[in-house]
């Protein structure tokens, strides 16, 4: 069974990425994979990512640790003004950056070609769908586990609007909601890929 999923996953990363249904296949394979060789629990970003194209909402750990980095930016503003740039923890988050690395790292021991995940246009057409997936299902704070986020979502902008602002780039969009009494409602930041 694992050389099946394996032989569908490599098939299945060597083909351009046009649609959301690629990208779910893709994660729910990968997931599998992973989940019959006990070794999921090893990859936390990709398990976050994989469990968020298929669940309208997350709470679970992961989801909170996510919150959290927002969560811990949110205090380090306040104190200091700090960029989201500047923030490594959100950074990292924002352009995936771990979810990428994870992703590659987590299929190749077990013979799943993954040398399409190292092309910056392969990626920014995966994230492209991913994004897409995603954008209506948020990241869920447990009441009282943050100080002052309660949702986490993200979005492609259109390609349209992202050429016309920052001309050969996706742009990845992410919102988080603050609990009220709070001046700034939401907050965003963009990761361009």
């Amino acid at each position: 069974m694992k050389e099946d999923i394996t032989a569908k996953l490599s098939r299945a990363l060597a083909a351009e990425i046009r649609a959301e249904s690629q990208v779910v296949y893709i994660l729910v394979e990968a997931r599998k994979l992973l989940e019959q060789q006990d070794t999921l629990e090893g990859f936390p970003a990709l398990k976050l990512c994989c469990d968020w194209t298929v669940h309208p909402k997350l709470r679970g750990p992961g989801a909170q640790g996510v919150l959290k980095v927002f969560d811990d930016y949110e205090i380090e503003f306040l104190k200091s003004g700090i960029s989201t740039a500047e923030y490594a923890p959100l950074r990292d988050f924002a352009m995936l950056t771990s979810f990428r690395a994870e992703l590659a790292g987590a299929l190749a021991p077990h013979g799943v070609d993954v040398q399409r995940l190292s092309s910056n246009d392969y990626w920014q057409s995966f994230i492209r769908q991913y994004t897409s997936v995603i954008q209506d299902c948020p990241l869920e704070a447990w009441e009282g586990k943050t100080e002052h986020v309660t949702h986490v979502s993200g979005l492609a902008w259109p390609e349209d609007q992202a050429m016309a602002v920052f001309p050969g780039k996706l742009v990845i969009q992410w919102n988080w909601r603050l609990k009220s009494g709070r001046e700034r409602e939401t907050r965003e930041t963009c990761a361009l890929f």
